[in-house]
């Protein structure tokens, strides 16, 4: 029996009054054994892709003039996922990229993604599923092409002909009111050598929006159908305060002031401009109670690596001799607190429809999340909040769940009108949600063979994910997948045993660039280049002697290319006296990064002329993307390394702006050479990896120059 499927005529997102007009841019076993089954399993894969909808039309419509317009639930901040993500579905569907236009979906309208975007997952968890979407798709579309032609046909550039010569649109097609024939099982996807599209650097979705400054970020957007007002939102002197009393009669006199909202620990404004709520929120007496003040000791007090309390993620025969043996070497290394400074402020805009549903526009990674948080804000039922993600002004983590969203929420549910927040810089700063800080200790061992015997990573950090999780994922983890990235060493070695331990601290932190990947790499990456020197060996030959297995290769021929590129053997010997070169390398999530960096040192100053960087991410479907994925990490990464760090003093953070908090500059960045393997392997991760081993492989440099091993961030000399 012939399988049949009616598509629903669901309306297509671009195709409805948007709120903001158009943004179309393109436990038997025992806790241990769990959780150390647990960290297996996460070190193997990376976070999963999230259950997406199976309705080919509400990822996919064609218009009058036969574009395909493209909804996707991944949002966009920069890192080409749009772009990408059209490649994919372009490619099954035949039509030439120049046809291709490429939408945010919100969570109501058009498919749904249980996941959100994260851990360098949007083109790798999609890379199947969208294109076999897409393929499903276009065998409906043959077979009822060849019904309505009654003749065998081709599909060539959005067209499909029939060996006569006659026509039809994938468009006029699409708009056949009938049962479509449906495949009984999924349609075949095309072979890599048939690829047209995948592999290519095309053009990017967004640039025509971009360079005619429509309103893309959440920062720019207005109510489309009725006036926007101004909220803002008074916050505490310090992390942790909480209201007493509250006196808004000053603020309540003041001209075009519309709105004042008092609710438990919570005071808002709104107004006809942002400058009037923001000197009204000023004009607000509030009278805080303070908690005892954070000081930077008291979080560096609660970084134990050697805790009781620590989690074994991984254990391989046993270490114990090993590691006291007098061949036996050990270091500490620590990381500081950063901030994520994505260039945008958090900002969204708010709006109660006629139909009762709470509109929101926001720079969201994760809608599902955001959308609860809103729902729970204003008491109301998940189905009757909408939030769309707005381009992301940057994410890196940040932009996990907006409180932004629930404030103008709160605000516009309050006032009844349509309300855009807007964080001041000094917002984002005071009450960002930090990369946490992190403790390492390390101890290995040399045999006789010049080869590492035993080695053991302890490893102290505050959430990353585990904020964001239900209490019993805690513990049943009992260590922070997102902490813990990066902390399972790449080498093969006998006895080895690795440690995490959850430090509670008195400060929010969360997701930060990679989440754990720079601090564990940095610790594994520079240790083990300690131990080359103990072994008396190369670093790049040690490194080599210790790789095994499938992964092994890959991360052979990465360390041998990269040397390669930087012409490693000859430079390493013949630099000068306060010239280096470090190498370092990762693995994170199945793509594999060798790095290789040139410093020079004057008297106190370092400097990086050159960076090489290789990277083997399987099937690349947009290589100027990755590149650019690549560079950027080499770049935040370098700086996180030589300059970014928040200290806490009396409650508060050190920076309040970018003048107070420094990064890396245009005329202090390397020159970058990037190369990426060609691989038949399924697409990886590449918006992240990159950053893990960059600082391990400066430091590392820094030793190769002046003979001091550097163990802390941010590096000093």
């Amino acid at each position: 029996m012939t399988k049949t499927w009616r598509l629903t005529r669901r309306k297509f997102l671009i195709g409805l009054g948007t709120l903001t007009g158009g943004v179309a841019v393109g436990l038997p076993l025992g806790l241990p054994y769990l959780r150390r089954q647990a960290f297996n399993f996460l070190s193997q894969g990376g976070p999963p892709s999230g259950n997406i909808d199976g309705d080919p039309q509400l990822w996919f419509e064609f218009t009058d003039q036969n574009l395909l317009n493209i909804n996707v639930t991944k949002v966009e901040m920069g890192q080409g996922a749009h772009t990408a993500l059209g490649q994919l579905a372009a490619e099954e569907l035949e039509v030439p990229w120049e046809n291709v236009r490429v939408f945010q979906a919100g969570t109501l309208l058009g498919p749904i993604d249980s996941f959100g975007t994260g851990g360098s997952s949007s083109v790798s968890g999609l890379f199947i599923p969208l294109r076999q979407l897409a393929a499903n798709y276009r065998f409906m579309l043959t077979k009822a092409a060849e019904e309505h032609l009654n003749n065998t046909v081709t599909l060539n550039k959005g067209v499909f002909v029939d060996p006569n010569g006659n026509e039809i649109t994938l468009s006029a097609v699409s708009r056949l009111e009938r049962e479509w024939i449906a495949p009984e099982t999924d349609a075949p996807l095309k072979s890599i050598s048939d690829f047209k599209l995948i592999g290519k650097s095309v053009p990017r979705v967004d640039i025509v929006s971009k360079l005619t400054a429509q309103p893309m970020y959440s920062y720019d957007m207005k109510s489309a159908n009725n006036t926007t007002y101004y909220g803002a939102v008074a916050r505490p002197p310090v992390v942790g305060a909480q209201m007493q009393d509250v006196d808004a009669n000053k603020a309540k006199s003041l001209n075009r002031v519309k709105s004042i909202v008092l609710q438990d620990n919570f005071v808002g404004v709104v107004a006809e401009d942002r400058e009037t709520a923001i000197d009204a929120i000023r004009a607000i007496n509030i009278n805080w109670k303070l908690p005892r003040l954070i000081e930077n000791d008291d979080i560096d007090l609660l970084l134990d690596p050697s805790s009781n309390n620590a989690v074994e993620l991984k254990r391989v025969g046993d270490s114990s001799s090993s590691l006291q043996s007098s061949n036996a070497i050990s270091a500490e290394y620590s990381t500081p607190l950063a901030a994520t400074v994505p260039l945008e402020p958090q900002s969204s805009l708010a709006e109660l429809g006629d139909d009762g549903i709470m509109y929101v526009r926001t720079p969201t990674q994760f809608p599902n999340q955001t959308t609860a948080a809103v729902a729970e804000a204003i008491g109301f039922d998940e189905n009757k909040v909408d939030v769309t993600p707005t381009y992301l002004g940057g994410g890196f983590g940040r932009r996990q769940i907006a409180e932004s969203a629930r404030e103008a929420a709160i605000l516009a549910i309050e006032s009844g009108l349509p309300v855009h927040i807007g964080w001041t810089r000094s917002d984002e700063f005071l009450f960002d949600r930090f990369r946490p800080p992190t403790k390492h200790k390390l101890r290995g061992s040399i045999n006789s063979n010049g080869t590492i015997e035993a080695y053991e990573h302890r490893q102290s950090s505050g959430d990353v994910l585990f904020s964001q999780l239900p209490a019993i994922a805690g513990s049943i983890a009992g260590s922070d997948f997102g902490a813990t990235r990066g902390i399972d060493i790449i080498y093969n070695i006998p006895n080895l045993k690795l440690y995490a331990h959850r430090a509670k601290l008195p400060i929010e932190t969360s997701a930060w660039r990679g989440l754990g990947l720079l601090a564990n790499t940095f610790a594994n990456e520079s240790f083990v280049d300690e131990l080359a020197f103990h072994a008396n060996q190369d670093p790049l030959q040690f490194r080599l002697d210790h790789l095994s297995g499938e992964t092994g290769t890959l991360v052979r021929n990465a360390l041998l290319h990269v040397a390669k590129m930087s012409n490693w053997n000859e430079l390493q010997q013949s630099t000068k006296k306060g010239s280096g070169m470090g190498i370092a390398c990762c693995v994170d999530y199945g793509t594999i990064v060798a790095q290789v960096v040139q410093v020079e040192i004057n008297r106190d100053t370092i400097s990086v002329p050159k960076v090489w960087s290789v990277m083997d991410s399987g099937l690349v479907v947009n290589p100027n993307g990755a590149k650019n994925q690549v560079e950027g990490n080499i770049i935040w990464g370098l700086g996180s390394a030589l300059k970014e760090e928040i200290t806490f003093n009396k409650g508060i953070p050190s920076a309040k702006n970018f003048g107070d908090y420094q990064l890396l500059t245009i005329d202090e960045s390397p020159e970058i050479f990037v190369d990426l393997l060609p691989s038949d392997r399924p697409p990886q991760g590449v918006g992240e990896p990159a950053i893990g081993p960059i600082p391990a492989a400066l430091a590392n440099a820094i030793f190769a120059a002046t003979g001091k091993r550097i163990r802390k961030l941010p590096l000093t000399i």
